[in-house]
């Protein structure tokens, strides 16, 4: 993650050990803010076979952010019925860039297609997502191919457009940056495989310039 040199990561599936030991902590060291919320807890000796010690830990969805944090709260996006990880919720932590508000919107959808896990979770999203008067980006595991993720989230465009599923061998695009009309996309890439099973992406964006009440353009 340090070799990604980004200033918000979105890590949809970090891990905490059973003693609280979480994966991303040494990054506070780099000046990461990180802000998470339990997706799901899992037994070790069941999902994670590597890890020597025996007991449970969490599965966490996290944003960490090179910029203040300024507020965190969840987003409820309901359960898929047969979805291991029960009901899930989004994570959207509000970041103070620059002296501007920016919402950054981390999801994990279901991956039960055979169910439309993804298409219900992202419907659920919707109608919770900042409205267009916020500057806003959503990131995540999408579980899902880029045109529909669109359609069903319209006034959304993706920034990345790649394959990153899976790893050893990418054949789709479920791994999605978001942005709408008030970011500007620079650039957007899949980077090389790392030991997770999905390829990351990487968008270098710019916010425009906010308007002021009138619609005379202000500073972003």
């Amino acid at each position: 993650m340090r070799a990604f040199d980004a200033d918000i990561v979105v890590v949809v599936e970090s891990w905490r050990e059973h003693d609280g030991r979480g994966v991303l902590d040494e990054l506070t060291a780099d000046g990461y803010q990180i802000e998470t919320y339990e997706l799901a807890t899992l037994t070790v000796s069941g999902f994670r076979p590597r890890y020597e010690k025996p007991g449970e830990g969490r599965l966490e969805i996290a944003i960490c952010s090179r910029f203040p944090i300024l507020s965190t709260r969840t987003l409820p996006i309901g359960r898929v019925g047969g979805d291991p990880y029960g009901a899930r919720s989004a994570l959207l932590c509000t970041i103070d860039i620059e002296g501007r508000e920016v919402d950054v919107v981390a999801v994990n959808t279901s991956s039960l297609l055979w169910k439309f896990g993804p298409v219900r979770h992202l419907r659920a999203l919707k109608p919770l997502l900042p409205t267009r008067e916020r500057t806003a980006i959503v990131a995540g595991d999408c579980n899902l191919w880029g045109p529909p993720v669109v359609a069903i989230l319209s006034g959304w465009r993706r920034s990345v457009l790649g394959r990153t599923y899976p790893a050893h061998r990418p054949h789709s695009q479920i791994d999605h940056v978001l942005v709408r009309d008030d970011i500007e996309i620079l650039s957007g890439e899949v980077l090389a495989a790392t030991p997770s099973d999905h390829r990351p992406v990487r968008s270098r964006l710019r916010l425009m310039p906010a308007s002021r009440p009138g619609g005379t353009p202000g500073v972003g």
